[in-house]
């Protein structure tokens, strides 16, 4: 049944079938301002098996394929793609479109009705998106009533081509900690298995630390979903890690919408990506009282870990990542510090609480702004 008197959101996403940050995210908005507002999980392409989904979750699905291709059949793919959600906006009287990803926020922004709130969540980097996509969105993102940006360091370029940029990280959900003294001599990674992740400098990096303690194993979450693993650097990786003399100690894993099984048995989190948003994984393992290392890359883990606190960030070196990987496998108490220190920031800023109140804020303030 409608929620009487309030305004209906939809949570816009391209694929409900992939168990990723994205996903997470969007699930989590939903569970969040479900309070405040009548709330709808819209996925552009359908599915028989959503993850993160949620019974009581009103789920639909446009079915029109979101934008894709060179030139003129990113054009004509944008066209259907925008005038499907321009019927399914008046169809159901939406009042705000939250669009997660630049191709379905740039699109929406032109082609929804003015007295529709739209506003870009943006979850990666801004240099990532391919060029056809950067060029819309420069073009496009002007429209939008705000765009929701993950980082600081991104934020400044958003408002270059926007009318107004907020900065919103990720939110995660309160989780129970697991016994320290419970967890596995393990080192977690999670990511879809494509080049970005940085699989393969996360495997020269940990050579050293593994091999010196063969009680210890890295264990690598991604992959098994079409579209988000790249076959040839799976292979590659498998290959490097039997050169390492690693096969004993690395462990393949394939994506699963049950990840908080691995963050109550992993030890340490690490990341190698060489890209990245505000990743998700980070502020999972965090709220899971795990300290992380990570490579610095142009934004995200910078602003979620505290380098010495309760994390390292490493400069684009394997050796010091190797030192850092050595220091917190070897000392148990510093282990348990850092992992403290973690769980303490992440229930403050990233907590369902607090970033709620930046998103009711932003949401608010657009409509009201919509009504002079």
């Amino acid at each position: 049944m409608p929620h009487v008197g309030k305004k209906r959101v939809a949570v816009l996403i391209g694929d409900l079938q992939s168990s990723g940050g994205i996903q997470r995210v969007a699930a989590n908005l939903m569970a969040t301002l479900n309070d405040h507002y009548e709330m709808i999980l819209l996925s552009v392409d359908p599915t028989d098996r959503p993850v993160f989904v949620t019974p009581d979750m009103d789920v639909r699905y446009l079915g029109c394929g979101r934008p894709y291709g060179k030139r003129t059949r990113f054009l004509k793919s944008s066209i259907k793609f925008g005038l499907a959600l321009r019927r399914f906006v008046k169809e159901n009287r939406i009042d705000v479109v939250l669009a997660i990803w630049p191709d379905l926020a740039s699109v929406a922004a032109v082609a929804l009705p003015r007295d529709v709130v739209t506003i870009g969540c943006e979850h990666i980097a801004f240099s990532e998106p391919p060029r056809p996509v950067r060029k819309l969105r420069h073009r496009t993102y002007r429209y939008l009533d705000a765009v929701a940006s993950l980082t600081e360091v991104d934020a400044p370029r958003y408002r270059k081509i926007s009318r107004r940029v907020e900065v919103i990280p990720n939110a995660v959900s309160a989780v129970e900690r697991s016994a320290f003294e419970s967890r596995e001599k393990m080192l977690l990674t999670i990511g879809h298995v494509i080049y970005r992740k940085g699989y393969d400098r996360l495997l020269w990096a940990l050579q050293k630390p593994l091999l010196d303690h063969p009680d210890w194993k890295l264990t690598i979450v991604g992959g098994g979903e079409v579209g988000h693993v790249d076959w040839g650097f799976l292979g590659h990786l498998v290959d490097l890690t039997k050169a390492l003399g690693l096969e004993g100690q690395v462990q393949f894993r394939p994506s699963t919408p049950d990840i908080n099984s691995f963050y109550r048995r992993a030890a340490i989190s690490v990341m190698g990506s060489r890209m990245e948003g505000l990743p998700m994984t980070l502020i999972e393992a965090k709220a899971h009282g795990l300290p992380t290392i990570s490579f610095d890359c142009e934004t995200g883990p910078r602003e979620i870990i505290r380098d010495g606190v309760d994390g390292y960030l490493i400069a684009n070196k394997t050796e010091l990542f190797a030192e850092a990987a050595e220091r917190l496998i070897a000392d148990t108490e510093l282990r348990r510090q850092m992992g403290v220190a973690a769980y303490e920031d992440a229930s403050g800023r990233y907590s369902n609480e607090a970033v709620v109140r930046q998103w009711v804020s932003l949401i608010d303030s657009c409509l009201a702004a919509k009504s002079h």
